[in-house]
């Protein structure tokens, strides 16, 4: 139950920190090849979005994984603080909401097995 509580917590958090930010609908126009600190290549997507003032950005953004997660050309929302359309970063819900997912998903499966394990210990 209390993760489930930590859950509600955490999305809540994420929800009233991201309404601060400034959003926008981002192109992704290629997946940039980065040497990764630990050894590897990791894929960061630049982006492409209009800012409110009606100016084009270009960012590359910082966090990147070992497969290109958006093909070029595909859409993706995005989110900066207002000011600096250079710290945007990509807004999908589980981005923004990974924590609180997590913590549900852990949150049922425990729920749920300690109910079986309870109803299991009533019929003994």
């Amino acid at each position: 139950m209390l993760l489930l509580a930590l859950a509600a917590v955490s999305a809540g958090h994420s929800w009233w920190l991201s309404r601060a930010l400034v959003h926008a609908t981002a192109t992704v126009t290629e997946n940039v090849a980065v040497f990764a600190p630990v050894g590897g290549v990791v894929y960061r997507p630049r982006l492409r979005f209009p800012t409110p003032d009606g100016e084009i950005e270009q960012v590359l953004i910082a966090e990147g994984s070992s497969d290109p997660e958006f093909a070029a050309g595909a859409s993706v929302p995005v989110a900066w603080p207002a000011g600096d359309p250079q710290a945007a970063a990509i807004a999908t819900v589980w981005r923004v909401y990974r924590a609180a997912i997590w913590l549900g998903i852990t949150g049922v499966v425990f729920f749920d097995l300690g109910w079986i394990l309870r109803l299991a210990a009533r019929r003994e």
